[in-house]
Order: C-alpha cells, then structure tokens, then sequence
C-alpha cells in the first residue's frame, strides 16, 4: 500500500499509493506526479523512486487548518525538509508528539505506522527522501549520537535522530533546488540523484553533528529562525542591489550585531558569505547551461572587476569560470 492519506474517516481517502501509474526511464527510475483538489485541499506532489530510495516533494494550499490521518506500511529513514508551513504530528506509536515549522529539517525511522498530522499553515511545502535502511546505515557516522539512532533503526522502533528539529541551511537549499530542477535524464539523471541525495544527507548530518558539539540546538528560538529566515529572503530579493547590515537590520527590526550573530548561528555563515555563496551558484549554473563569457556571467552576478569575481570563483569551487563555460 504504501502511504494512504484521509480525511475523518477512512473511507474519506484523500490519496493511496498504488493508485498512481508510474513513468519507467530505461535506467528503471520510476516517477509520477500528480495534481488534486479536495475538500479543503488543492495540491500537487511528485515522486521519483530508485533502487535504495524515494524522493518526493509537494506543496498544498488550505482554505483552513486541515487534520490529516495517515497510514505508513514501509520500512524507511526519512530526511524530511518543512520547506514552508507549520504541522503538528501524531502517531500512535509514539509516546510524544512533535511539530515542525518552516524551513526546518530534522531524520527519523518508522516502520508501519498510523497516526494524524495538523496542518497549520494556508501553504505547506515539503521535501523528502526516503531511504532504504540499510542504504542509509552505510553512511552513519561512529559516534554516540548517530550511534543511538543506529540502535533505534536496529530494534525497528520509531524515532528521531534528535527530537528537537534544525533550520535549513543555505547549502541545503542549494542541493534541493538542484534535485527539483535536475536537467538530466535517464543514467545520468540517475548517478546526478545518487550524488545529490547523499550530498544533501552529509550536509544534515555534519550540521546536527556541530548543533551535538556546541550544544546550541535548544538556544536557537523559534522566533529567531523565523526572523533570520525573513533576511535571507530579503537578501534574495535583492541580490543585485544588497542592502547594507545596518538597513537590513532595520527593517527586520533588530541591530547589526544581533543581526550578525543569529544569522551565522541559523545559516553556518555570515550575511554577506551567504550573498557570495548565491551568487556563485548562480553564476556556476549559468556558465554551464548558457553560452555567455566570464565578463558577462561576472557583470550578471554583480561584480564590477571580472578579476574579483574570478578570484571568488575559484576559492568557492576550485575552479576557474573560464572552465566551466559552455562551448
């Protein structure tokens, strides 16, 4: 069966899977995607499923708060990435409940589950991979913290990696952005995912491992996260003209200071290393997909001295830009 979402009762099923037909590429990779409107909800949602995982994505928009009941019969290891929205989840073999909020992440094991999810927010965005076991244990690290959670996967118990969620960093960001927009197709369409997908889980597990070590995990406020959210978006919308740390302090209602340390303590780096970080992406993705020169690519990333965005290139990816350009 799968996953099976319903409303109320089970005979109101909102969605099942294996109910769905499936595109096959010639690597095996199966995928399908599909829209609804129901009741309250009206959404979309993709799927792509390999051999040692799923990735799956999707956003609904509510008319209001929406309790959803679910039903889960398979073994995973979910990384599971609150893109945009508020829930608040039960299940039933669980002891607690537990809530995540927007651009949060967090790892856990289930194993035949039930159990109802309130949806908080008009608009709920998600990303998720769900990994294979046994997939997923050849890659954790030795040590005490991932070691507790190895023994919870061990003895088939439903559990968290840590029961306190994390905020998604730029990087993160990054590597979902790439797997939604993935360019390629069959076999290398399938090596890219692989690449991804376990780029994407070094990057959750290094930052949990920094939260362990600091032991800062619980200072970052719910609040706080929000706001440094709100700057980074900001940021984004104005990439080509950035504002200075004072104005942008301002306008989310906080100091410089302030500004500096809980942006570096929520995102791993500072305001304007994460401006650095947008634009070199940017600019990576449009020497390799556009025909465009290295003076052109550095004047629409907003660089003036094509020498300096040179220089910035290569000390992010170790590369000169002149390699990367489309012939």
């Amino acid at each position: 069966m799968g996953l099976k979402l319903y409303l109320k009762d089970v005979e109101d099923i909102m969605f099942e899977f294996g109910e769905n037909q499936y595109d096959v590429d010639s690597v095996g990779v199966e995928e399908f995607s599909v829209s609804y409107c129901y009741n309250s909800i009206k959404g979309w949602f993709k799927e792509i499923a390999l051999d040692s995982f799923k990735i799956s994505y999707g956003n609904n928009q509510l008319f209001d708060k929406t309790t959803v009941f679910f039903e889960y019969d398979q073994e995973t290891v979910e990384m599971h990435f609150t893109l945009q929205g508020e829930s608040f989840t039960s299940i039933d073999a669980l002891p607690y409940d537990y809530s995540v909020n927007s651009n949060m992440h967090n790892i856990f094991y289930c194993n035949d589950i039930k159990g109802k999810v309130d949806w908080n927010s008009k608009n709920m965005y998600f990303f998720e991979v769900n990994l294979s076991p046994d997939f997923f244990k050849k890659y954790l690290p030795d040590d005490h913290l991932f070691c507790k959670f190895k023994k919870i996967i061990e003895n088939k118990r439903i559990g968290f990696l840590n029961q306190s969620c994390y905020p998604i960093t730029p990087q993160m960001y990054f590597v979902i952005n790439e797997i939604i927009n993935c360019p390629w197709k069959n076999g290398y369409r399938k090596m890219f995912l692989e690449a991804k997908v376990l780029e994407l889980l070094l990057f959750q597990m290094d930052q949990i491992r920094e939260y362990d070590l600091k032991s800062t995990t619980c200072k970052i406020s719910k609040t706080v996260i929000e706001k440094m959210h709100h700057a980074k978006d900001i940021i984004l919308s104005k990439l080509g003209c950035p504002m200075s740390l004072s104005d942008l302090a301002r306008e989310i209602n906080t100091n410089e200071c302030t500004l500096k340390k809980e942006f570096k303590s929520v995102f791993g780096t500072t305001v304007f290393g994460y401006i650095r970080d947008v634009k070199m992406e940017e600019a990576k993705n449009i020497l390799i997909s556009q025909k465009l020169s290295v003076n052109e690519v550095s004047d629409i990333v907003g660089y003036k001295n094509p020498q300096h965005f040179s220089t910035a290139f290569k000390r992010k990816f170790g590369i000169n830009p002149s390699g990367l350009i489309k012939k």
